[in-house]
């Protein structure tokens, strides 16, 4: 019963290994509660009632270890939370994801590598996880939203709790379009703990955790190290050797995680055909075809590109940024552009 899982979930005392020992010795949540004592099993059972009245509110639902719905990728995996909140649609947990995650300080590049690769594992097939931060969590969930996917984001706060408060928007609209879940309490802001410990259900639900850009001591490089100890592919995609915000994923790539060189890199560790190198640009219109047009006469900025093409800087970026998008350009740090395909 999920009213008795959560009562035990909120006994003093009661963490998730405890929860998880105590139902495999009595048989059920219900008959382990029946063992505390009198007064602990109201208090426990009032809280559970309040929780439960408060999740029925915003709309979340409790799952239970057990029970149907609960997230069949935490089963049997160290510290799995006994109860879970969710908002959205619980049923998206039970697809492919990847992790995308990175430090909450992203450079401009990061975001657009972070948004693309959401765009790719959509365009896959497969889901993307995170955990609504700023800097690279967003980016990957709006990416995976914008290109009509699924992204689900693991909260260090109740699923119905703003957090960070810039992301009320992109929090709800998953809510509406993905999946939220969490281990906090409707309406409670969790604490300094919540987040860590949020980076194991993360790392849980997908099949490859890919770092984008992380320091020494990154949340996201917990997550690495979970995946890693659950048999999970880790990846990371290399920085500047100059940027503390790469320390950490440029030492995971030195310690053997997957390089992530390109987009092609994701397909093929995804099983996703690759793009073809040779194969024909599609049909172009506007600032993009112009822009293509211009690459045709060689790789250049997005200054001189934006001169070959006669348009401003402004929309030859919007142009470029949507070629990049698709697969038909490469743009490196450095803001030089190339074509990834032929027009023959």
């Amino acid at each position: 019963m999920i009213r008795d899982a959560l009562a035990l979930s909120l006994v003093p005392g009661v963490g998730s290994v405890e929860w998880h020992r105590r139902v495999a010795e009595h048989g059920t949540a219900s008959s382990a509660l029946a063992e505390v004592t009198a007064a602990e099993q109201v208090r426990a059972l009032d809280a559970a009632d309040a929780a439960l009245a408060r999740g029925a509110r915003v709309g979340a639902v409790c799952l239970a270890a057990g029970e149907p719905e609960y997230p069949a990728a935490f089963v049997g995996t160290r510290h799995a939370p006994p109860v879970i909140w969710a908002r959205g649609r619980p049923a998206l947990a039970a697809g492919r994801h990847v992790a995308i995650v990175g430090t909450r300080t992203a450079s401009t590049t990061g975001v657009r590598v972070a948004q693309q690769l959401a765009t790719t594992c959509i365009d896959a097939g497969v889901g993307v996880v995170s955990g609504l931060a700023l800097g690279i969590d967003g980016a990957a969930h709006r990416g995976a939203l914008d290109a009509g996917g699924v992204t689900i984001a693991v909260l260090g706060t109740g699923v119905d709790v703003p957090y960070p408060p810039r992301h009320r928007a992109l929090q709800e609209r998953i809510a509406h379009e993905g999946l939220l879940l969490s281990e906090v309490l409707p309406g409670e802001r969790g604490h300094a703990g919540t987040f860590p410990q949020r980076n194991r259900l993360i790392a849980a639900l997908a099949e490859l955790t890919i770092v984008v850009e992380a320091g020494h001591g990154s949340g996201a490089l917990i997550t690495a190290d979970v995946a890693a100890s659950l048999g999970r592919t880790v990846a990371a995609v290399p920085g500047s050797v100059l940027a503390p915000e790469c320390a950490g994923s440029n030492a995971l790539l030195r310690d053997g995680a997957l390089v992530l060189c390109g987009l092609d890199d994701l397909r093929l560790a995804l099983g996703a055909p690759t793009r073809n190198a040779t194969r024909t640009a599609p049909a172009l219109e506007g600032d993009a075809a112009s822009c293509w047009d211009a690459l045709q006469r060689g790789a250049a900025d997005v200054a001189t590109l934006a001169h070959r093409a006669q348009l401003d800087v402004r929309r030859a970026s919007v142009a470029l940024s949507a070629l990049e998008l698709h697969g038909l350009v490469a743009i490196d740090a450095a803001g030089h552009v190339r074509p990834l395909l032929t027009t023959h």
